[in-house]
C-alpha cells in the first residue's frame, strides 16, 4: 500500500493516475468527504484526514508499505503557513510513518531549499527536508525546479497575465533563469525511486533540458497562445506594493512579494539531470507539452 499526501493537488493526481496505472494500491489522503466519495467513484479507497493532524496521519499510515509527501504551500494565507505546512507537516508524516514501520519515505521538496530567512518558502522546504534526513527511515528527496503541466500554477497564471493585458508585464529585468520539468518526468522519477534501492539516501535536484530567461518563458507562452504583444519591464520594487495587495485581498494572488524575492536566485540545477540520475533519456521541452494552456 502507497500513501500519497497531496494526492488532489497538482503533481498528485498526476502521479497516483501513474500508480493506478501500474496496479499499486493507492490510498490517497484527502482532506474531507466530499473528495473522498470522489475518490471511491475512481475506485481508489482514500484516508481522510490532514498533515496537520497527526491523530489521521497515524490512521492513514495503517498497512502502508512506503508514503509519498507531496503536500506544500508557495503562498501564505490565514492559517495555512509555511511553518504549519510545509515544517510541521513534514515532521508530522515522518513521526507518522516511523510509528507505522513505514519502509520508504518519498518526499518532494525544492530546487534550492535552503537554511536562509530571506526567502521564507525555501527555508521552510528546507526544515521539512531536515525533518525527513533525521528521521531514520529509508529516503529519498526529490528537489524538482518550476513544474508544468496541465494543472499546474506558474504557467496558467503566466498564460492568463499574457490574454489580460494589452502589454505584458515582466518582473524586473527578466533574466532570471528556470529549468521548467514536466510533470510527468517528475512522476517518472518519483515511481524510479520507489523501485530501485539505489536512489534510497539521497536527495536529487531535477529540472527539465532547458535553462530558460523569464522573459523566455513568457516569449514560449505567447508562441503557444498564438499572440504577440509588447512586453515592459517593471522594477521589482514598483511591483511590491501591488502585488502585496493581492496577496491580502484574492485567495489565490497571481504573485506575492515573497515569490517576486525568489526572483533573485536562478531555479536551475545540473545541465542534463534526469538522463544521469533517472535514465530519462528524452525529457520533455517546455514549448512541446504547453498546449493546455490553450484552454
Amino acid at each position: 500500500m502507497i500513501l500519497v499526501t497531496g494526492a488532489t493537488g497538482f503533481v498528485g493526481r498526476h502521479l497516483v493516475a501513474r500508480l493506478q496505472a501500474r496496479g499499486e494500491q493507492v490510498r490517497p489522503l484527502v482532506r474531507n468527504t466530499a473528495t473522498a466519495q470522489r475518490a471511491r467513484a475512481a475506485n481508489i479507497e482514500p484516508a481522510i484526514g490532514d498533515v496537520t493532524d497527526p491523530a489521521s496521519l497515524a490512521r492513514a499510515m495503517e498497512g502502508v508499505d512506503a508514503a509519498i509527501h507531496l503536500v506544500a504551500i508557495i503562498t501564505q494565507r490565514g492559517s495555512a503557513t509555511f511553518e504549519r505546512i510545509n515544517v510541521q507537516g513534514a515532521s508530522n508524516v515522518v513521526l507518522a510513518a516511523r510509528a507505522a514501520g513505514v519502509k520508504r519515505l518519498l518526499h518532494m521538496s525544492a530546487n534550492g531549499a535552503q537554511d536562509t530567512p530571506r526567502y521564507p518558502y525555501l527555508q521552510s522546504k528546507w526544515r521539512g527536508e531536515q525533518a525527513v534526513l533525521e528521521s531514520g527511515l529509508p529516503y529519498s528527496i526529490l528537489r524538482p525546479s518550476l513544474i508544468f503541466g496541465r494543472g499546474d500554477q506558474f504557467f496558467t497564471t503566466l498564460a492568463m497575465v499574457v490574454r489580460l493585458n494589452p502589454i505584458v508585464p515582466i518582473a524586473g529585468d527578466g533574466t532570471s533563469m528556470f529549468q521548467p520539468i514536466w510533470v510527468e518526468d517528475v512522476c517518472t522519477c518519483f515511481l524510479k525511486m520507489l523501485d530501485d534501492d539505489a536512489y534510497l539516501g539521497r536527495s536529487f535536484d531535477v529540472g527539465g533540458p532547458e535553462q530558460l530567461s523569464y522573459e523566455d518563458l513568457v516569449d514560449i507562452v505567447m508562441r503557444v497562445l498564438g499572440t504577440r504583444k509588447p512586453k515592459m519591464h517593471v522594477p521589482i520594487p514598483l511591483m511590491k506594493p501591488m502585488a502585496a495587495a493581492m496577496e491580502a485581498l484574492l485567495p489565490r494572488p497571481p504573485v506575492t512579494p515573497g515569490q517576486l524575492d525568489l526572483l533573485e536566485i536562478d531555479n536551475v540545477t545540473a545541465p542534463h539531470p534526469l538522463p544521469e540520475l533517472f535514465g530519462i533519456e528524452h525529457p520533455a521541452y517546455l514549448q512541446a507539452k504547453l498546449d493546455y494552456i490553450r484552454r
